[in-house]
């Protein structure tokens, strides 16, 4: 099945002119390290404004393992690119896809994995046929066999994907990403997929005419340690599908490992920082994949909410915060603005952005670690990348920190620092 769905791609892409645009070869696929030569192939353009109108994208299950903080390693199961013979892009979260307003999609899930799966196209508006909820729209997506979701991006906007089989297990097991639908614009080029998420490097035409110099795919989930590593118990997937879907209980979750875009903090401040400027506008696309609702905060800035879920705020209805709630499924379009004025921001220089329940920016109950960020100034990272702080971020990268082996504060502190004497009365 995989293999004729397939064929009809190649077939479909040996005929296709030249797209000239420059994130694509010379026979439209746009290229992508680790990946498969023909994961993203584009098509025709249909309207005579410059760039493609068709798109096409393969998708298969992988599980991996992948290290979220220092010496905890987990496993995950994600959305990926094909890979390139050993090679391959797969890694947490699944990637953020990029299309444009009217254009024509489709997108091929390869299932390369044990379980059975489907993609849903959470938010957007599409046919029936193509709503990715097994036994009700489709038959799930049996392993060794191919699926093509074929819809027109109707809704510019940010808007999300997961896989709908047990999605109390395989959404929390890592099956979702970002996707975003860019307004329509004439030679609209940018890449289609952003793996693993972060900084989008070609910001889009009306995001650049709204001014906008920076923005960021952030996708925050929460993974539950018990259920992640039933995968590497058994060998049997009988066994797995016993352990994950009768044996473990959702209601009971206690999730103990919470992630910015695949990792948690000290890494985030490695994979994930937002870099501004100060006099720019950044635009922040905000996911929440996971099962706990995030109270986002930025420290020395507030924000604008710009779009909930997919549809612009009125401009009259716009509101400044430095914190936002953000429920599961949901998603915000926030504008930063950089500087030092009276009202968005304090000034240059590293300031943490984190959702404020606190046990989220712990890593095995330890602080300071989950999904915790920094908004970070020119000049103010040093030679290796890491923000410039007060004192030292070395213990943090150190294993032995989250395994409670090394203590918070330097025990010399408790036999140097003089001792606190009674206040007069």
């Amino acid at each position: 099945v995989i293999a004729g769905l397939l064929s009809t791609v190649d077939a479909a892409a040996a005929q296709l002119p030249p797209c000239h645009a420059p994130t694509v070869t010379a026979d439209c696929r746009e290229v992508y390290p680790s990946a498969a030569a023909d994961a993203v192939v584009l098509g025709h353009d249909l309207d005579g404004d410059g760039v493609a109108d068709q798109v096409t994208i393969r998708l298969e299950v992988d599980q991996i393992q992948q290290q979220i903080w220092p010496g905890k390693f987990m496993t995950f199961w994600v959305f990926s690119l094909p890979g390139n013979g050993m090679l391959t892009p797969a890694r947490l979260p699944s990637p953020t896809i990029r299309v444009q307003e009217g254009d024509r999609i489709r997108i091929i899930l390869e299932n390369t994995h044990y379980f059975p799966h489907t993609i849903h196209l959470h938010g957007t508006i599409h046919p029936n046929a193509m709503d990715g909820v097994p036994d009700i729209t489709q038959a799930a997506v049996l392993p060794g066999h191919a699926f093509a979701y074929e819809f027109v991006a109707r809704h510019p906007g940010t808007f999300w994907y997961h896989c709908h089989v047990q999605p109390d297990v395989h959404v929390l097991m890592g099956l979702a990403g970002m996707l975003i639908i860019e307004a329509k614009r004439p030679h609209n080029y940018f890449h289609h997929v952003v793996i693993g998420a972060g900084r989008i490097r070609d910001v889009a035409r009306a995001e650049r005419e709204a001014g906008y110099d920076r923005e960021y795919s952030l996708v925050y989930q929460d993974f539950d340690d018990r259920l992640n590593k039933i995968p590497t118990l058994y060998r049997d997937p009988l066994e797995i599908e016993r352990a994950m879907d009768r044996d473990y209980d959702n209601a009971r979750r206690q999730p103990d490992a919470f992630t910015l875009d695949g990792y948690s903090f000290p890494y985030t401040l490695r994979d994930t920082p937002i870099d501004v400027a100060s006099g720019g506008k950044v635009l922040l696309r905000v996911l929440n994949a996971g099962d706990r609702v995030i109270n986002l905060h930025t420290h020395g800035h507030h924000f604008i909410i710009m779009a909930r879920d997919g549809y612009a705020v009125p401009e009259d209805a716009r509101i400044i915060r430095d914190t936002v709630t953000i429920g599961p499924a949901q998603r915000v379009a926030l504008q930063l603005r950089p500087g030092n004025d009276d009202t968005y921001a304090s000034g240059p220089g590293v300031w943490i952005m984190h959702d404020h329940a606190e046990h989220t920016v712990t890593n095995n109950g330890i602080s300071p670690g989950g999904d915790l960020t920094a908004i970070i100034y020119p000049g103010h990272t040093d030679k290796t990348g890491l923000p410039k702080v007060a004192t030292s971020l070395k213990r943090f990268f150190d294993p032995d920190y989250y395994a409670g082996k090394v203590p918070v504060f330097d025990p010399a502190i408790y036999h140097e620092a003089p001792r606190p004497t009674k206040a007069s009365a």
